[in-house]
């Protein structure tokens, strides 16, 4: 089965500079298209999407500019998730840019994740940033764990002509048994028909001596509450290799959902993410 990659991020820290790598140290190193492939040998991947690695401010369409042209020369990237800033005055200005010279742009990330605010997605001028997208026929990808989903929500709920990629499935805390909170507000989400969800991002949110047993009830709830027209599957790579390596965490997803039809497993692991991404 041919396999498209709806998240994964290349970067070199001595061209652009990441801060959120602070503390990561396992990261703290050039991820190329080399890296890439030696991590997906053996997995039909076909395609994969390109998702911002939250570059320093500025650097947004310099990361853009960069990946532009390692697709060039490699042919995996089939799409870029670019950054903006999207909550300031100067927004469009890096928006315009990106619209104009990167046709494979085709999305917007502004992460909550590392934001020292949790209310941060429900800030006025990041909801106003958020509405400006489909002026540029871009999509959000809505990347905040679950202490941040209740301004997720007021966020997705304010844009209702926004389509949202849900990241890393909402960031529960799978080594804290953390079911019950993030449940209810991806319930929430799930109820808006503006949103997806990308099955990625688990591995780092569990104990790290977790099993398949300790992934597979986040995995069913969100299969059973957005269905199999909208999920995606995503690697997080490299950054899932804090709690697996790419086939660790890619095998652990073709197991949990060993049981569906082959039509569910194309729209999952391919059919959904190449038609979200334009990726024709």
């Amino acid at each position: 089965m041919q396999i498209i990659d709806g998240h994964q991020h290349l970067w070199d820290t001595a061209e652009l500079s990441y801060p959120w790598l602070e503390g990561f140290d396992a990261l703290r190193q050039r991820y190329g298209p080399e890296d890439y492939r030696t991590a997906i040998d053996g997995i039909d991947i076909v395609k994969s999407v390109h998702i911002e690695a939250d570059p320093a401010r500025g650097a947004e369409v310099a990361e853009v500019d960069r990946l532009v042209r390692i697709a060039a020369e490699d042919g995996m990237i089939g799409a870029i998730v670019a950054t903006a800033p999207l909550e300031s005055e100067d927004r469009e200005a890096t928006l315009d840019r990106l619209a104009a010279d990167y046709p494979m742009v085709v999305g917007i990330r502004r992460m909550a994740w590392h934001h020292e605010d949790p209310e941060f997605y429900s800030w006025p001028s990041l909801i106003e940033g958020v509405k400006s997208l489909p002026r540029y026929g871009y999509t959000f990808e809505l990347c905040a764990n679950v202490t941040q989903l209740d301004a997720a929500v007021t966020l997705v709920r304010a844009t209702s002509d926004v389509t949202h990629a849900i990241n890393h499935c909402g960031g529960p805390d799978i080594a804290g048994d953390g079911f019950a909170p993030w449940a209810d507000y991806m319930n929430q989400l799930a109820g808006f028909p503006n949103t997806v969800c990308k099955i990625s991002g688990l591995v780092t949110r569990a104990k790290a001596d977790w099993t398949g047993d300790d992934l597979r009830p986040y995995i069913d709830h969100l299969l059973d509450i957005f269905g199999f027209d909208r999920v995606m599957y995503g690697s997080d790579w490299p950054v899932c290799t804090l709690g697996a390596t790419y086939r660790g965490w890619f095998d652990t997803l073709v197991d949990a959902v060993k049981g569906i039809s082959d039509e569910e497993r194309r729209k999952l692991f391919h059919d959904n993410a190449r038609a979200f991404y334009r990726l024709g």
